[in-house]
């Protein structure tokens, strides 16, 4: 039986996740420990590299149209090799935002193609088991990065960029084997018209299934109104991934005093469970078109946050990380869901997923940065709840609005 290109491309897919969580990670001490920054800096160079990548997924598709997915992929590797070995020898803060905004915007020229490559001519059914393994083998490694980056960053913050040099490496001798050896490698089409998101944007999960419209158009193809309490839950639980994410780590080592790999774990943990609720979600449908799901996911987000204020020991932090990855993929499914649900526009509407995703990881990096750096990490769970509790209550209004003018 001859081996299809997934042997090549799902591996690589998992490596090249795995090398940007674990990095991410990373440079979260490697900021603050060898350029000097704070964390107030440190939130906005992360908020640097997101909106990098989100205009790059924009302003490169034109040019991703007229390069092949190999070559593509290869501009990646090398952009993210150079960048790599430039900031592990910069301590310059200018310097290293540029190579930093370079390592970020690599990704862009990854993801769509591997993406447009292995769906390339498949059937429906084919596609279906394809697009669920592919998303089992980034996912993985969207786990592993911070768990991997942590237990590094402890030893020696510089073996997480000689690690990742060698995955990233081992991704090209991945694809050069494969396009020697595996016929089915040569198989790709001659222009990928990329989407806009990937996993490099955003941690996400097995939720293939979540994307797809129903085929009855509601509101004339405008689609449903709950997309806007959809995306008000993405909103909201990317302020708190963008906060826990880049700017917590800094306080379980700087303010509870324990070490990185501890923080790592906390956010494997958030992880695990994110990625099993997308799994789970996938499956069953009870929460489409449910607005009682989506003001519980809400209003639990809040409270979790606010409960957040008052903890101090790491297996509650575990515990309250664990509750957050189901709240999340909850409110991801919500928003993907709803937001392309009975709609004709679901090109744009994706877009403009996207760029709320983006808006409040962004949000949560600023902010919470400033807020460590000037008051204390409670007085950003604090704030972060409010957010929250705000958008619940954006929430109810358009629910009630939507039920006085009886719209779906």
């Amino acid at each position: 039986m001859a081996l299809k290109r997934t042997v090549i491309l799902f591996p690589a897919a998992f490596l090249m996740n795995l090398s940007l969580l674990m990095i991410n990670f990373a440079v979260i001490f490697f900021l603050k420990d060898l350029v000097g920054l704070n964390a107030s800096s440190i939130g906005w160079y992360f908020a640097a590299g997101y909106g990098c990548y989100a205009v790059g997924c924009i302003a490169i598709r034109p040019v991703q149209n007229k390069i092949l997915p190999p070559v593509s992929m290869f501009i990646a590797i090398a952009m993210t090799v150079f960048s790599l070995l430039m900031i592990s020898r910069s301590t310059s803060p200018g310097a290293v935002l540029v190579y930093y905004m370079i390592f970020s915007m690599a990704p862009t020229f990854y993801w769509p193609q591997v993406m447009g490559w292995f769906s390339y001519g498949l059937s429906n059914d084919e596609l279906s088991k394809s697009i669920s393994r592919f998303n089992v083998s980034w996912s993985s490694g969207a786990l592993v990065g911070p768990l991997l980056g942590g237990i590094l960053a402890e030893r020696n913050i510089m073996m997480s960029f000689y690690l990742d040099i060698g995955m990233i490496g081992a991704i090209a001798l991945l694809l050069i084997i494969g396009l020697i050896f595996i016929k089915d490698m040569r198989n790709f089409p001659a222009h990928t018209a990329p989407a806009a998101n990937g996993p490099a944007t955003h941690e996400t999960g097995l939720e293939e299934e979540l994307s797809e419209p129903t085929e009855e158009l509601l509101n004339g193809g405008k689609g449903t109104v709950l997309r806007f309490c959809g995306w008000i839950g993405v909103y909201s639980v990317y302020v708190v991934l963008g906060l826990m994410s880049n700017i917590f780590p800094l306080f379980i080592r700087e303010t509870l005093g324990f070490g990185e790999s501890v923080a790592g774990n906390l956010l494997f943990a958030r992880g695990l469970t994110t990625a099993i609720g997308f799994y789970l979600l996938g499956r069953v449908t009870f929460w489409h078109f449910n607005r009682k799901i989506m003001l519980i996911t809400q209003a639990a987000t809040a409270v979790l946050m606010v409960i957040m204020v008052f903890v101090k020991l790491i297996p509650v932090f575990y515990l309250l990380l664990i509750l957050f990855g189901v709240l999340f993929s909850l409110a991801y499914s919500n928003g993907i869901f709803h937001g392309s649900a009975g709609a004709l526009d679901r090109g744009r509407r994706m877009g403009l997923f996207e760029a709320i995703l983006t808006l409040g990881v962004i949000t949560g990096s600023v902010g919470g940065g400033y807020l460590l750096q000037y008051a204390s990490i409670r007085t950003a769970f604090i704030l972060t709840a409010v957010i929250i509790a705000l958008g619940f209550a954006a929430q109810i209004l358009i629910f009630s609005l939507s039920k006085q003018k009886n719209l779906p």
